[in-house]
């Protein structure tokens, strides 16, 4: 630690340390640590000291060394330059330089960024001692569009971070890459909000989607909240639907497609509590939202709806197999009409099925996707004609006659098919 001389503070060290004091905040260095520091050395007897300081912002670290003398013994402390090194946290990435006393920090912070952002092997020809002719001069060497190189480094990791989140959710949600260039464009400009056109077809089908993206308050990070999905049917009108993502999270493009075509679709979802339940999710044609959507209807697990149990016993060749289970449960959940093989008198059928939940069944169609009788997928143990249940029931009336003869016949006991 610096010496201090115990003689009482002149009133030209006040003088002295004020001045110097104005001079570091002009440059931008207020900090009041600083300001302590600069006050102790000022009213020592030391004619030459150099104070250190750090400054951390978001992703960067600005140290500084401001190196101070006395130009004669009893004369005033003065500011001769400062030496500054720029860190990006966490890499090894670093740049030096050093600067007369006349350069605000905000300057010496672009030299620095613009040494760390573009590498140049030329910038290292500059004098190591920049005054702020030669500062300025470097800054606009080849940078017409006057690039904010500190930000752009300060906010670069963050911004890269949500940016490579946002693929990611539309990879996931089936957007795919379309949108990628367009949104970084966007992200880049620190747009508040903004929209991207996407564009799917399923089954022959064509379907326009526009997808919403905001910032955050502060505007350091966006949000993909919200899509809006438009099919054209052909004679009938244009259908919309807007659809909400929860953190990256909610329905597929594929998936909208599916609901808005009738069919339904498991999600894992999270109640108001933040608890996760599973359950099936369908367009109510019969009921709209303030805003035009339709309600979503939804069947919980509790609903007693379970594919493997209506499923079962079909004859269904997919579920041989557990990895043909899983690929034909997995596609059903997504709201897909999926196609099976069924075991007919030692032939193969095809038809395609659709999870209907609300009844608890299953949809049955044709190779030409029209809808047919849920009554061909029953297996032949369980299709008994009518004139076969007949015989059987005769037979087992007369055998308990005969079995209880005298005795009066009990009611019939309801049976469920």
């Amino acid at each position: 630690m610096d010496s201090i001389n115990n003689r009482p503070a002149s009133r030209d060290a006040g003088i002295n340390f004020y001045e110097l004091k104005t001079q570091l905040a002009d440059l931008g260095f207020v900090k009041p640590e600083l300001v302590d520091r600069l006050r102790e050395i000022v009213l020592s007897d030391r004619s030459q000291f150099s104070i250190q300081y750090r400054e951390v912002f978001e992703r960067l670290a600005l140290d500084s060394w401001f190196s101070l003398y006395r130009k004669d013994a009893d004369g005033p402390i003065v500011l001769d330059h400062y030496d500054t090194a720029l860190y990006q946290q966490g890499t090894m990435n670093i740049s030096y330089r050093a600067f007369e006393p006349d350069i605000p920090k905000e300057i010496a912070c672009q030299v620095l960024a613009k040494q760390l952002a573009q590498q140049l092997p030329g910038s290292m020809t500059i004098p190591w001692t920049l005054d702020k002719v030669s500062a300025v001069a470097y800054l606009t060497e080849n940078n017409p569009q006057q690039i904010d190189f500190f930000n752009q480094l300060n906010f670069n990791n963050m911004n890269t971070q949500n940016l490579d989140f946002l693929k990611k959710s539309l990879l996931n949600l089936g957007f795919g890459e379309q949108v990628n260039e367009a949104l970084e464009k966007n992200i880049n400009k620190k747009v508040p909000e903004f929209n991207l056109m996407a564009k799917h077809e399923f089954n022959q089908q064509k379907v326009d989607y526009n997808l919403h993206f905001k910032a955050g308050d502060n505007q350091d990070m966006y949000f993909f909240n919200k899509f809006d999905a438009t099919m054209n049917k052909g004679k009938e009108k244009e259908m919309n639907q807007t659809f909400y993502i929860n953190k990256g999270n909610g329905i597929t493009a594929k998936e909208a497609f599916n609901l808005m075509e009738g069919r339904a679709v498991h999600k894992q979802l999270f109640n108001k509590d933040g608890e996760k339940y599973q359950a099936w999710l369908q367009l109510d044609n019969d009921n709209l939202t303030q805003n035009g959507n339709k309600e979503i209807k939804r069947f919980s697990e509790n609903y007693g709806f379970k594919l493997e149990d209506v499923l079962a016993g079909k004859g269904i060749k997919e579920l041989n197999t557990p990895e043909g289970t899983e690929s034909l449960f997995r596609s059903l959940k997504k709201g897909n009409t999926q196609q099976i093989t069924v075991e007919r008198n030692g032939e193969e059928k095809k038809y395609f099925i659709a999870a209907s939940p609300q009844f608890k069944t299953v949809d049955l169609f044709d190779h030409q996707q029209k809808k047919i009788k849920r009554e061909e997928l029953l297996n032949p143990e369980q299709k008994q004609s009518s004139s076969q249940k007949q015989n059987d029931n005769q037979k087992q009336g007369k055998q308990q006659k005969e079995e209880l003869p005298g005795k009066k016949q009990g009611s019939k006991r309801k049976m469920t098919v």
